[in-house]
């Protein structure tokens, strides 16, 4: 579902948050062709944009009964709280086919009434995008829109595509007008395709906000995986992020994650949709960034500024978080997801499942597969115990779900990222445990996906049930007493089967300017009749070793010279700050200082910076038996 994370602070990382058997790569549109019947016709002008506004018409076929109730979703799978995509659509106006208008009543921020309903040959409207649009930023900017004529266009089209009442199994055909410099990203079927329009078909309305698009200047790349066709396109304002430098990182995650999942993943496409944003639209999102999942693909939204190591990171955490969702629920799911109310939704008891048991793989995976050590994988477990104490932690997980849409419940979504991942490691431990480490909640998850599927739903009441009876009575009881329940889960108890402590651990830094994960180990001094300068207030490993001491006014680094603390230079002293994320290990670095009123000058080598934190450790007394479940756990 969601991804999400603010920045400077699941993913995440706080993260905090798929066409069918056709594929149409990032690289090109695959054209198709079918016998269906083609019921809804849908158009989007996405050439003639006035007032930042794009114009839709939707039309059926026939109408039979004398009045119809046209609608924008209040709600969309995937994103948990009501965004009212109706507020983005303004000058909604029925017709018949001679043109004259017919009489709409507004009913609310998402319905209309159609009157002469048999009459109706087509409804337009004009629709706002939610990068700026009114009160957009109330909508994730991963499910949103961005319209930037002639320069890029992000469609999640649940928030410009509307659905006639009692039609939302009827099949679309959507066409998109488009500027000739543009070219479309999508893993929506296509039947036809130009420079200047592109011609989808969806088999029900489901689909059509099931598949985004993403218009851009071309900057894709697609290729193959083990029976899996990738694409990556992106959209950057600056120009300075290429599709082909991201691929690498993508193929080694996404084999990972082939690997790992084994039989259990049956996606023959997958498409990774990347729209980089500005500063202000950051700002305008209060810093919040992340992806939505999708079938066969997912729409992810960061900030263009970050370095490419940065970003090749947050994909990797963020991409495998949704491409994980094609096992849950996109192939695990009940019937309130199957058959989802876009205007008055139930809710699933289980996003214990949906996005804690996605959030648990995307890390597991990765110490699974080799791509993180052991000490990261424990400091991300950690990081989500500690993370969750923010939350209500005596809050029934299952009725937390069921009523997540209400204020009082969607104040603790974010723990399905924290205590949701740490509900399926406690899961996966206590069924390693009970079949001497030969099956877990994979294996759960994997009989799960055969016994259902993409089309056959589960009976949300009946899923528990069902994994404990292919489980062990130890898994009802946790279930009943930590998901269902209001009891508090001891996650010591589950570390210390595995051989885990709480403890002393070392943790690196992202700079060697830091002190803590978040805090610069400067404050600012005023220096008598020189102004204000940055003075050392605390250290870490790498300072002591160079020799900076605590009180140490920091002059220069590797030859530049900080100027006086002001808003005039604070443009040139973070340019010659932020270099330091970038700096390696054995990178030589040259500080000068001010020290007892002398400038001194100190060098060595950045080496990794840290600090000590409490943190997960192993127990250097564990028994062999939990070892061995430790080592089960980890790697089968």
């Amino acid at each position: 579902m969601i991804s999400k994370f603010l920045i400077m602070k699941k993913a995440k990382y706080i993260l905090s948050l798929s066409a069918y058997i056709l594929f149409l790569g990032c690289a090109a549109l695959k054209n198709n062709s079918t016998n269906e019947p083609i019921n809804i016709q849908a158009t989007i002008n996405l050439v003639d944009v006035n007032d930042d506004k794009v114009k839709i018409t939707v039309s059926p076929l026939a109408v039979i009964q004398d009045e119809i109730i046209f609608y924008m979703p209040q709600i969309v799978p995937g994103t948990y709280e009501y965004s009212n995509f109706g507020r983005f659509v303004e000058t909604l106006k029925a017709f018949d086919k001679k043109g004259n208008l017919l009489p709409v009543e507004s009913l609310d921020k998402n319905s209309w009434r159609i009157s002469n309903a048999k009459k109706l040959v087509k409804v337009s409207y004009l629709v706002n995008d939610t990068f700026d649009g009114p009160e957009g930023s109330d909508v994730y900017p991963m499910g949103g829109t961005s319209f930037k004529a002639g320069e890029t266009f992000l469609l999640n089209l649940h928030s410009m595509i509307g659905y006639f009442e009692g039609m939302k199994e009827v099949s679309y055909r959507l066409s998109v007008n488009s500027p000739k410099n543009l070219k479309a990203f999508s893993s929506l079927p296509s039947i036809s395709e130009s420079d200047s329009l592109d011609i989808f078909l969806a088999k029900r309305y489901f689909h059509i906000i099931d598949n985004p698009i993403l218009y851009s200047e071309p900057n894709a790349v697609s290729f193959d995986l083990e029976k899996i066709k990738v694409g990556l396109a992106i959209y950057s304002p600056t120009g300075i992020h290429k599709a082909e430098a991201y691929q690498p990182a993508i193929e080694e995650m996404m084999i990972a994650q082939k690997n790992f999942l084994g039989e259990a993943n049956n996606t023959n496409s997958y498409d990774i949709l990347l729209h980089l944003m500005d500063m202000d639209e950051l700002q305008y999102f209060g810093g919040m960034m992340g992806a939505l999942e999708h079938h066969t693909s997912t729409t992810v939204v960061f900030v263009d500024q970050m370095k490419p190591q940065e970003l090749t990171q947050n994909l990797v955490d963020v991409v495998s978080h949704e491409f994980f969702h094609t096992l849950t629920p996109l192939n695990i799911h009940s019937e309130e997801i199957h058959d989802f109310e876009y205007n008055t939704p139930l809710m699933s008891k289980h996003l214990w499942m949906y996005e804690g048991t996605t959030e648990y793989f995307a890390n597991l995976f990765q110490i699974n597969q080799g791509l993180i050590n052991a000490n990261d994988f424990y400091k991300r477990l950690y990081e989500k115990v500690e993370l969750g104490r923010r939350y209500d932690n005596t809050m029934s997980f299952t009725e937390m779900s069921a009523e997540i849409v209400e204020d009082k419940y969607q104040k603790n979504y974010g723990n399905v990222y924290q205590k949701g991942a740490l509900i399926n490691m406690c899961l996966d431990i206590i069924i390693r445990e009970n079949s001497g480490g030969e099956n877990g909640i994979l294996w759960v998850m994997k009989n799960l996906a055969e016994r259902y599927g993409n089309e056959k739903p589960f009976k949300d009441d009946a899923l528990i049930d069902e994994i404990v009876s292919m489980t062990y009575p130890d898994v009802g009881v946790f279930f009943e007493n930590h998901v269902i329940g209001n009891t508090p889960i001891e996650y010591s108890k589950y570390f210390s089967k595995v051989g885990l402590i709480e403890g002393k651990v070392t943790s690196k830094l992202p700079s060697i300017f830091f002190q803590e994960a978040t805090t610069s180990v400067f404050l600012t001094r005023n220096i008598k009749g020189k102004g204000n300068f940055l003075a050392i207030t605390g250290l870490n490993s790498s300072l002591k070793i160079i020799g900076v001491k605590l009180g140490d006014i920091l002059l220069g680094v590797n030859g530049q010279t900080l100027p006086e603390i002001n808003q005039e230079n604070e443009l040139a002293i973070n340019n010659i700050l932020k270099a330091s994320y970038d700096w390696s290990a054995d990178q030589e670095v040259v500080f000068t200082l001010q020290r007892g009123g002398k400038e001194i000058t100190l060098s060595g080598k950045v080496e990794t910076p840290s600090y000590i934190v409490q943190g997960i450790t192993e127990n250097s007394v564990a028994s062999e038996e939990s070892i061995k479940l430790r080592k089960a756990w980890m790697f089968n």
